[in-house]
């Protein structure tokens, strides 16, 4: 067992608050506040909201450059807490989309640093646990942000306001808590070969600390070639395919919902933070069933129920019956459930079939989420606004499916 002291850090409470606000009240009320504007309005916004997370290996680079640790916490949560006031107050879409993106750069700036909060800092044989830890008070405050946004929902004015006054409480809490680590007398270990490890959050994770931690260099761009030879080029490819469709959905989520299934973001949220939840307890299975019958093998599986639970998702949007409300998110649920086999199971098969090294491994994975996350957004929000709301789990079970038919060739290969 870990000890207490092998894994807390007062400063996991400023990421127990910015997980809140990151994964669990912007992904809700954003697009509510936008439903007025159009589906495709809607995308836009959010594909520009996940566009901030490419700003992370920038932000990386400043860390280990000019030790700008503290800086670029309190600076990242200002900017959030600020933009987010404005994001309130502005509701024309170009001002939108401005602060969407100067929210989602901050965003990247908060959560690039925690990892290297932590591997900078203590032993490596800390690492694992520790952050672990991390990733579990962040999901913990995505449950808490959801639980908020259901009751923010109908008051969005002024719930934007109390988010923003949440990320200055943040930001205090930083002030105390944050410091940049003292530079070590000879090198660590690069932060960016650090173990690939699942993201214990919701699919809001694209600017999550986990993903932000490990970003591109130019090692990793000279091995592209030689990465897409391989049954990991092969993944990301499918994994491209998985993640955009996922993407497409939880974009629109609160308001697909409120517009074909009649049901308020706030009962949405709740049903959203339930599943969020329960997901945290799947973890630790998923591992030991990835590992005793193959990662490959537990992803493919995983995505197919994603498949099976979108499909039943559209075709509930034909029903009329009065328990079609409660069983569409049931199917909901399921989605988000299988996060968490799908999580663990990518990252275990990252870890373990790419000849590049771990840490490039995981940014190229992590690059391919963050492209999904934008074209996601991006495709929901389109095929929305082109085919209406009922379209988009049927465009999320279409590419989960030639994610899914790219993948099947990795279990050939994994058994060679």
């Amino acid at each position: 067992m870990v000890k207490p002291q092998n894994w807390f850090s007062p400063w996991y409470i400023v990421y127990v608050l910015f997980g809140a606000i990151a994964v669990g009240i912007l992904p809700i009320l954003i697009p509510v506040s936008l439903s007025n504007a159009g589906a495709g309005s809607i995308g836009i916004v959010m594909a520009v909201l996940n566009l901030g997370g490419l700003f992370a290996g920038v932000f990386g680079f400043l860390c280990d450059r000019y030790r700008l640790h503290r800086l670029l916490v309190l600076s990242g949560l200002g900017i959030v807490a600020v933009t987010i006031a404005l994001f309130s107050v502005f509701t024309g879409l170009l001002p939108r989309l401005l602060f969407a993106l100067l929210i989602g750069t901050g965003i990247a700036a908060v959560s690039t640093v925690a990892n290297l909060l932590i591997v900078e800092a203590y032993p490596k044989e800390q690492w694992d646990s520790r952050i672990g830890w991390l990733q579990t008070f962040y999901g913990l405050g995505q449950v808490a942000g959801l639980l908020l946004a259901g009751l923010f929902s109908t008051r969005i004015f002024g719930g934007l306001l109390i988010t923003s006054a949440i990320g200055v409480t943040a930001l205090i809490a930083a002030a105390y808590t944050v410091h940049t680590p003292a530079k070590p007398s000879k090198p660590p270990a690069s932060p960016v070969r650090a173990k690939p490890a699942a993201i214990k959050h919701g699919e809001w994770g694209i600017n999550s600390p986990e993903r932000s931690h490990h970003h591109l260099n130019m090692h990793m761009f000279k091995n592209m070639k030689l990465v897409y030879t391989t049954p990991f080029g092969i993944f990301l490819i499918g994994w491209f395919f998985v993640y955009t469709g996922a993407t497409g959905l939880f974009s629109l989520y609160p308001v697909l919902y409120r517009v074909v299934f009649h049901i308020s973001p706030a009962l949405s949220s709740v049903g959203f933070a339930a599943a969020a939840a329960a997901g945290l307890f799947l973890y630790a299975p998923s591992g030991r069933l990835s590992d005793r019958i193959g990662a490959v093998k537990v992803l493919n599986i995983s995505i197919l129920i994603r498949i099976f639970a979108f499909l039943c998702l559209w075709l509930l949007t034909f029903t009329t019956s009065q328990y079609t409300g409660i069983t569409s998110l049931f199917a909901f649920g399921v989605i988000v459930l299988a996060l968490s086999p799908i999580s663990v199971s990518s990252a275990a098969f990252t870890a373990s079939s790419a000849s590049i090294g771990e840490g490039e491994a995981m940014g190229l994975y992590n690059a391919a989420s963050g492209a999904a996350a934008i074209a996601g957004s991006l495709a929901g929000g389109g095929i929305a606004a082109l085919a209406g709301y009922r379209a988009v789990p049927l465009l999320a079970a279409g590419l989960l499916g030639i994610g899914l038919f790219i993948n099947v060739r990795l279990i050939k290969n994994e058994h060679r």
